[in-house]
This record gives C-alpha cells, sequence and structure tokens, in this order.
C-alpha cells in the first residue's frame, strides 16, 4: 500500500505518506502549510489512534512560511497531541553554518531560528536524536563533489534519494539569512529573545488541549499578512514572487533553492512507486541531480511529481520533464496570494506529457486557477484527466 495525500493547506504544502501492509504503516509528513490551514493537519493527526501518532519522518522542506508555519504550530502542539517523530529534517542555522564557507560568516533568520529552537526542545523532552537523523554530519544536502547523491533508507522497506538542495544553495541563503535576522532585531542563537517573540505571537500559538480548542482562523481564506511575527523577514515571506509571465526554470528565491526534494521509492529493494516530491525547488537544481542518476538521453519513470512551488513557471522547465516519464502530476494550492499554478506551467507539462496512458492533474482544490482543466470536453478533446477535491488522497 502507498497512498499520499495533499491537505488541504491553502496556498502552501502540506504532504502526508502512508505506505506498508496491514497493521504496518509507516507515515511521513512533510511541510505544514501556513499559519492559517493548521487546523486541517491538526484534525488529520487526530483521526488517528493515539497509539498511531508517530511519523517515520518529519520533513520541513524551507524556510517559506507557506510550508513551515503549521509545523511550528504543530511542534508546539505535539505533547498535547501525543504525537511523535522518529526522525525530523530540517536545514536550520547549525545544519548551514556547516557547509563549507570561503566568507566563514555565520548565518540567523527568524523563522528558521525559531523552528530550529522547536525541533532542539522536542529532541530535549523526548530524550531522542531525530534532527537530520540519516545525513552525514546531519546536513540534508548535496556535496556535487561526492560521487553519489545522499541515499537514506526508512523502516518499512522505503528509500529517499536527496535531489536539493547542494551546498551552493545553501550558501546563497546563508547570504541573506543574516541579514534578516539583523533587520528583525533578533541576534542568532538568543533563545530568550526568540521564545519572547513566539510567545507574542497569535497566528503561530498551539491550539491547546486534544479535546480540539476552537481556531479562529479561517483556513481557506488566508489575511493578506499571514502571521504577526513582526519582522522583515523576506527569505520566507515570498517576496519578489515570480509572475505568471516570468521564464520557465527562472527561480531566483534564496529560501525556495534551498528547499529539500526527494525521490520517494517503494519498495526499496524492488520499487514498485516512485514519486518525486520537489518541494519549491529549482527546476535546474532537480535536473543536475536526475543527470546524475541517468544515462544521457534517459527518463526516468516515475508514478507522481508533486510540482516545484505550486506549479510555479519558475520552477520547470522543458528541459527538467524532458528527464521524467510521469503518470500523475500533483499541486498544493487554493490559488490564494499568488495565484499558483500558472496557466503556462500546467500547459507545459500536458505538452511534454511522456506518458505512460494519459497525464492526470491533480489538484487540491477548485479554485479560478485550476477549473481551466476541470472542463471534461477540453480533456477528451486534447487527451488528459484531472482531479480536483478539496485535499486529495491518491492510492498507489
Amino acid at each position: 500500500m502507498f497512498r499520499i495525500e495533499m491537505l488541504p493547506a491553502a496556498h502552501g504544502d502540506s504532504l502526508w505518506i502512508e505506505y506498508g501492509s496491514g497493521r504496518d504503516v509507516h507515515r511521513i509528513l512533510i511541510d505544514g502549510g501556513p499559519a492559517h490551514a493548521y487546523p486541517a493537519l491538526r484534525q488529520r493527526i487526530l483521526h488517528l489512534p493515539a497509539a498511531e501518532r508517530r511519523f517515520d519522518l518529519l520533513v520541513i522542506t524551507h524556510i517559506d512560511a507557506d510550508h513551515i508555519e503549521g509545523i511550528i504550530r504543530l511542534l508546539l502542539d505535539a505533547e498535547a497531541l501525543d504525537c511523535h517523530f522518529d526522525r525530523i529534517w530540517f536545514n536550520g542555522r547549525d545544519q548551514i553554518n556547516a557547509v563549507p564557507d570561503p566568507a566563514g560568516e555565520p548565518l540567523g533568520g527568524v523563522q528558521g531560528e525559531l523552528l530550529g529552537m522547536l525541533i532542539a526542545d522536542y529532541e530535549q523532552r523526548t530524550g531522542t536524536k531525530v534532527w537530520n537523523q540519516g545525513f552525514a554530519d546531519s546536513l540534508a544536502a548535496i556535496d556535487r563533489k561526492a560521487p553519489a547523491l545522499p541515499v537514506v533508507d526508512l523502516p518499512g522497506d522505503c528509500r529517499l534519494t536527496l535531489l536539493s538542495p547542494d551546498f551552493d544553495r545553501l550558501l546563497e541563503l546563508k547570504d541573506n539569512w543574516a541579514k534578516e535576522l539583523k533587520a528583525a532585531g533578533v541576534h542568532s542563537g538568543n533563545i530568550a529573545q526568540l521564545r519572547e517573540r513566539l510567545a507574542k505571537s497569535r497566528s503561530l500559538r498551539p491550539l491547546g488541549d486534544v479535546l480540539g480548542a476552537e481556531d479562529d482562523f479561517d483556513f481557506e481564506q488566508p489575511a493578506n499578512d499571514e502571521t504577526d511575527i513582526d519582522f522583515a523577514d523576506t527569505l520566507g515571506r515570498g517576496t519578489g514572487e515570480p509572475g505568471a509571465d516570468a521564464p520557465f526554470g527562472g527561480d531566483t528565491s534564496r529560501a525556495n533553492g534551498s528547499s529539500i526534494a526527494l525521490l520517494l521509492e517503494y519498495p526499496a529493494t524492488k520499487p514498485e512507486v516512485r514519486f518525486l516530491l520537489a518541494g519549491d525547488a529549482w527546476a535546474s537544481v532537480l535536473e543536475t541531480s536526475l543527470a546524475g542518476l541517468l544515462a544521457p538521453g534517459a527518463r526516468l519513470a516515475i508514478d507522481g511529481f508533486k510540482l516545484a512551488h505550486h506549479g510555479s513557471v519558475a520552477n520547470i522547465s522543458e528541459s527538467l520533464l524532458g528527464r521524467l516519464k510521469c503518470s500523475n502530476y500533483l499541486v498544493s494550492t487554493n490559488g490564494a496570494i499568488f495565484g499558483h499554478p500558472h496557466a503556462r506551467c500546467v500547459e507545459l507539462l500536458l505538452k511534454a506529457h511522456a506518458g505512460p496512458g494519459k497525464a492526470r492533474l491533480h489538484f487540491n482544490y477548485l479554485v479560478a486557477s485550476t477549473e481551466t482543466w476541470s472542463k471534461k470536453a477540453d480533456q477528451n478533446a486534447r487527451g488528459y484527466l484531472a482531479f480536483h477535491p478539496t485535499g486529495l488522497s491518491l492510492e498507489l
């Protein structure tokens, strides 16, 4: 059994993956959406019996608010939910400082500092080491000088190959992260200062006891200002978002460039399912990694591709699609804030689709930016299928 769910995470990402057989079910959670979408994730966890609220892996792909804020709330809530994580992958201050840097400058960054503090709190409370377990030097990044990409095998015979980020992308993030801290008036590693900031936040609070305190945020309709943390964090707030007319593959966001992206294979010993989980990664980084896995001109056969950056034109390219042979394309967004997915991105997918069978588009919202592909007449005429549930569960 392999199942992937795109939870209703507004304009962000929150992916719930289950694999296994019978009662031996394993779980992976990738990102938590923006703060106001957290109730959907919390309810999904509460639907599990208390004894099953354990994840083999929690991945926070990068520091953008529409990926990280729900996880901040989850970690604040984890004890009340009796929720446990065997591994947590996230490149924070200490990890990025471990990347060889000719400049030798330390980094900061408010969103990342907050999450790093909470992961350290979780390790101290549970007495377990979970942060970036499975990676050399606890750094979830690619050294392009190494002979192979990092590979981690999870319990239940699931294999994850890291496709992004590489050292260069993390160093580019590092250069700007320290500037964000300075602009926010926060000192790197000052835990007391971070706790004070978090205590004053209304949007990043936990929801309380497991009986379910009411949350007064409408997670389907985010406010223009997504968070009340008062800082000039342009790394994690989407400043400079590429528009729909941007060049294909032209993303220059340092936060997106630092995104964790993974190739999942299950079972690892004889894969029946392959999924490309792209986070918000740059197309060029993904293509470089795929080139290291494939012979020249070859395509990687995958069952699904969770599109990078919610279907932005800036995170897809014809050359990247030319290395894939895919059945299912997943897009997580309600179209708010940035109007994702971009029509040019989806049309490029349909043009470049190389099978097997018809292209199958999966959207977790039916909204103005996705309804174009809901028309059966167009699907029949051009030979594709599209699905628009509120939240998506795809079983392979």
